[in-house]
């Protein structure tokens, strides 16, 4: 591949070529989570706001309805933390993990940071960890990497993260700061990830940006498409005009919201300087999130983006009709479905378009 940043294609590759592949057929089920961060428990721990969210989602509906589970990177915050605190603190979730590892459902990825499981021989880890892994769907690949690993800077420079986080940080309080607080470092290691996956006819899924994608589009052109569906089904409609308007003012709002926190800027593109729009590209977001958190799940041949959130803190998603929220037994937790495609007509389109 003839591109800038040749170094960190060729270890994208070596990484697709090295990963485990697993048969996916129709009938199996995945749920993936990225960028836990899990720390020792204490006022820097990222994880403490949603591990019971998290926790309730994965006993309550995954672990009982049979899916798998991948946790795609960053699960143990070993740049702030030491591993044996973690898992001492976190013990109740570090057995939850273990339940799906039983049933032969587990797969953990590797993030940047908890890298230090690669190469630290010592440490008791009691969960089978990799790089990246590949499930196989008929006759395409789906790729699932952390993320940092399209980026040269975190691979080389990923130690001094690590001592500046742990030495200065966490004695300070203060809370995780990475590439998940910058739009630019997000849509550049997006770009790569992006173009390598239409180069190579695959769907790549990644964490480490924080940043739920679906088909190559993050929360931005989402709403707008959305927002354009609307008003075609609008313009058609005979009855229920009133409800539609209300959706498409609430969009709008949201949408207004989204631009005022992130700023939206020319780099921001939804192709990532394609000629055509590839679905290649998801990303899993985060457990931390500060409105809830959002995963991607596999299930009869479909691919979802979710959201799960606390009705106490994101009340207005209840509002939303044309999302449907799900309530988790009798709890305040909700599911929420997004976005969802049919894996067979996304594979068409990176097949056809790349």
């Amino acid at each position: 591949m003839k591109v800038k940043g040749k170094f960190v294609y060729e270890q994208l590759d070596k990484l697709f070529q090295e990963a485990q592949t697993i048969e996916l057929s129709n009938s199996d089920k995945w749920v993936i989570f990225s960028d836990l961060h899990m720390g020792e428990g204490g006022s820097s721990d990222d994880f403490k706001t949603n591990e019971d969210l998290f926790t309730s989602a994965l006993e309550k509906y995954y672990l009982k309805n049979n899916f798998g589970l991948i946790l795609n990177g960053d699960v143990e915050e070993l740049q702030r933390a030491k591993f044996t605190k973690i898992h001492s603190y976190w013990k109740s979730v570090i057995e939850l993990f273990k339940k799906f590892d039983k049933s032969g459902k587990l797969i953990k990825t590797i993030g940047n940071h908890d890298l230090e499981l690669a190469f630290n021989q010592d440490l008791d880890n009691p969960l089978p960890t990799s790089e990246a892994v590949k499930l196989r769907y008929e006759e395409n690949d789906i790729f699932i990497f952390h993320g940092h690993q399209a980026s040269k800077k975190y691979q080389q420079h990923n130690q001094l993260v690590g001592f500046t986080l742990k030495y200065f940080a966490n004695p300070l309080g203060i809370k995780n700061y990475s590439v998940s607080h910058s739009s630019r470092k997000q849509y550049k290691i997006e770009k790569i990830a992006y173009h390598y996956s239409a180069y190579k006819k695959i769907i790549s899924i990644i964490g480490h940006t924080h940043r739920p994608l679906f088909e190559s589009l993050h929360k931005m052109e989402r709403l707008k498409f959305k927002i354009e569906e609307l008003c075609r089904v609008y313009a058609t409609k005979k009855s229920d005009k009133e409800g539609i308007k209300d959706q498409i003012k609430r969009l709008k709002k949201e949408a207004k919201s989204y631009m005022k926190l992130n700023g939206e800027t020319s780099y921001n593109d939804s192709v990532y300087n394609s000629l055509f729009h590839i679905p290649c590209l998801f990303n899993s977001g985060t457990v931390i999130g500060k409105r809830g958190i959002t995963c991607l799940e596999i299930e009869n041949g479909h691919i979802s983006l979710i959201h799960w959130f606390d009705k106490n803190i994101s009340k207005k998603y209840l509002k939303h009709s044309e999302y449907q929220p799900m309530q988790l037994e009798d709890s305040d937790y909700y599911k929420m479905t997004i976005n969802k495609d049919h894996l067979d007509y996304i594979f068409t389109r990176v097949n056809l378009l790349s």
